[in-house]
């Protein structure tokens, strides 16, 4: 383990320290166990490779020398939004990347998307201990993979460019993002109903919601300020579904 240069961190609020590791079974994981400090907020764990990492509802997430896997490590003393933070971050981030390309859009509830395809996921987890409510961010980016990659759902930032990307300088920009849209939650300035529409992919179309192996077809109407999404039914009815529920899916 080493740590990387500090001096791409000034000016960050939440952001204070990026420990790089050759090789991790998951980067989340490995944060959780540094969870006995108060010192440990703004603490980033970067993998070089990842080899049992995960993502949302369970789903696997590897990663190797062409994709860039990190965990933030995020302290309150007590705080009522967490909740926000995988939103607040997945708008920072797809703001942020807007440097490589601005064909990157946020799927609902924080997947990072671009012509069709997943570019990169976000992973959330948070406990309690006596130091305070303890948030673990784990993301992950396909930087440089190749086009064969599309059939498996995704699209990597190398694709979108056209040429291959330092994974440190694709860091140093989600950091930013990522400390951006934290700063935007804590400030009370986070405004998903707004952000989403200008940055989703998702409103006003034909989706699938995914539940517990049931899938059943809606239209993407709003996020509400709460993060929830409401959705209109076949029959015009409109319903409100929460971000750890239910996955988004769009129709083939």
């Amino acid at each position: 383990m080493e740590n990387a240069p500090t001096s791409f961190l000034m000016g960050l609020s939440h952001v204070r320290e990026v420990q790089i590791h050759q090789s991790l079974p998951s980067t989340n994981t490995y944060a959780k166990e540094l969870l006995n400090s108060a010192n440990d907020h703004g603490t980033v764990i970067w993998a070089l490779e990842q080899t049992h990492g995960r993502g949302r509802l369970g789903r696997a997430w590897l990663s190797d020398s062409t994709s860039l896997t990190f965990s933030l490590i995020w302290r309150f003393p007590n705080y009522d939004k967490t909740a926000l933070i995988p939103l607040a971050v997945g708008l920072g981030i797809v703001q942020a990347l807007q440097i490589f390309s601005d064909e990157l859009r946020v799927k609902w509830p924080n997947d990072v998307w671009a012509k069709g395809g997943k570019v990169a996921g976000i992973l959330c987890e948070s406990c309690r201990n006596e130091q305070g409510i303890w948030v673990i961010v784990g993301i992950g980016i396909n930087v440089n993979q190749s086009a064969i990659n599309a059939s498996l759902g995704a699209v990597s930032l190398e694709e979108l460019t056209g040429c291959p990307l330092p994974r440190l300088a694709v860091l140093i920009e989600a950091l930013q993002g990522a400390d951006h849209g934290l700063n935007r939650l804590l400030n009370g300035e986070l405004d998903l109903s707004t952000d989403f529409e200008r940055y989703g992919n998702f409103l006003h179309r034909r989706i699938i919601l995914h539940s517990q192996g049931s899938l059943r077809p809606a239209i993407a109407r709003r996020v509400l300020p709460d993060g929830r999404l409401v959705v209109e039914d076949e029959a015009g009815g409109l319903a409100v579904v929460m971000p750890d529920e239910v996955s988004l899916r769009f129709p083939e």
